[in-house]
């Protein structure tokens, strides 16, 4: 399905909205306009992200049917911001309670100062204005579902079309308070067969089989070196190690796969057995950027399920290096902020994670560059 999300959410919204809503906040529709201008990019991107993976668009489903939104509300916004503010009061409290925190999390704060500073409008506006913003583009998105007869696989195939319909839409200044370096690595992070062969987002799932298999699938899609082509025997090793163990009586803890070192790189320093029995999962982020990618969302997912079987207390800890801006390393915790939202909207008890401080790895010590970009996730 070919359809520009971007435009069909702005037609909706009309040109009374900016009015409107400016006389709500006690702002002039001028920069509430301009507000708008770059919030509405923003909020869609963030659907996108959440949703461009048949997972992800499953979680968003469920996130927009359980909202109780009202699919009518953009054709009465009149209604809407009438009667005393009662309905847009509504809407303010089922955004700031809910839906905000399920889309952007703690990046959320960042996002609203950025829009603020951007447009010239108060902090309190902007935390408004998102707050309207969401539900909003959530309502037009469940009755255009509804109206198409999507499921989470044609969703998340009409979401990961977007990214030429925000190309040049997207303002940078928003784009870095969400934790990602550019509209170009935004429109590149979310979907495309280049950037899938570019992202390196590598997972080491526990659980024996499941995470040879998960290895497996990785495998097919790296490029095809010399090193790749021996790729397969040495999973196969590892399944049949894991079966050896399993039916031959010899318990042991169950390996986590880490990711194949590229050609040339030195290889990575064996893991400490107890390390490896704890590890349940590794996501691997792109240069710069802090928003789980699609291989990464079918990891979580993959591993949401086993700590949800096994009701689980996990810690998540993000890694960086000791090299470039202090102040950009500092905000890199993000990322185990991202993963503890995917595990979150997949149903892992908040209660159950812990957020660990961030950890450093040397440049060119064993695994590479690449896991200076990663974050675990280790049972208590």
């Amino acid at each position: 399905m070919s359809a520009n999300l971007l435009s069909l959410a702005q037609q909706a919204l009309g040109g009374d909205f900016s009015k409107l809503a400016g006389q709500f906040l006690g702002e002039s529709q001028g920069p509430t306009q301009s507000a708008l201008t770059s919030l509405l990019p923003a909020v869609l991107g963030g659907i996108v992200q959440k949703g461009a993976t048949p997972d992800g668009a499953g979680g968003l489903l469920s996130l927009i049917n359980g909202a109780n939104l009202d699919v009518n509300l953009l054709g009465n916004l009149a209604g809407l911001f009438g009667g005393g503010g009662s309905g847009v009061n509504a809407l303010l409290k089922t955004g700031t309670s809910s839906l905000v925190p399920a889309l952007f999390g703690d990046k959320s704060g960042a996002l609203v100062s950025a829009l603020s500073s951007s447009s010239g409008i108060k902090t309190s506006s902007a935390t408004n204005l998102l707050a309207m913003v969401v539900p909003l583009l959530l309502a037009f998105l469940k009755k255009f579902i509804g109206d198409n007869g999507l499921n989470a696989s044609s969703l998340a195939s009409l979401l990961a079309d977007q990214g030429p319909n925000l190309r040049g839409a997207l303002d940078s200044r928003l784009t870095e308070a969400l934790g990602i370096a550019s509209p170009a690595a935004f429109i590149g992070g979310i979907t495309g067969p280049a950037a899938e062969a570019a992202r390196r987002a590598g997972v080491a799932v526990a659980g024996g089989a499941g995470a040879a298999a998960s290895a497996a699938a990785a495998a097919t899609t790296s490029t095809k070196s010399g090193f790749m082509r021996w790729l397969p025997w040495l999973i196969g090793a590892v399944v049949l190690l894991l079966l050896w163990n399993m039916f031959g009586g010899k318990p042991a803890p169950t390996p986590a796969l880490a990711p194949a070192p590229r050609v040339g790189a030195p290889a990575p320093a064996p893991m400490p057995a107890a390390v490896a029995a704890s590890l349940l999962a590794k996501v691997y982020f792109d240069v710069g950027a802090a928003v789980v990618g699609a291989d990464g969302g079918k990891v979580i997912a993959a591993v949401a399920d086993l700590i949800k079987k096994d009701n689980l207390k996990i810690a998540i800890t993000g890694y960086t290096d000791k090299t470039g801006d202090v102040a950009k390393n500092e905000e890199l915790p993000a990322r185990a902020g991202a993963v503890r939202d995917a595990l979150k909207a997949a149903g892992v008890a908040e209660a159950n994670m812990e957020l660990k401080p961030p950890s450093f790895v040397e440049i060119g010590a064993g695994g590479g560059d690449a896991e200076a970009r990663r974050v675990e996730v280790n049972k208590q």
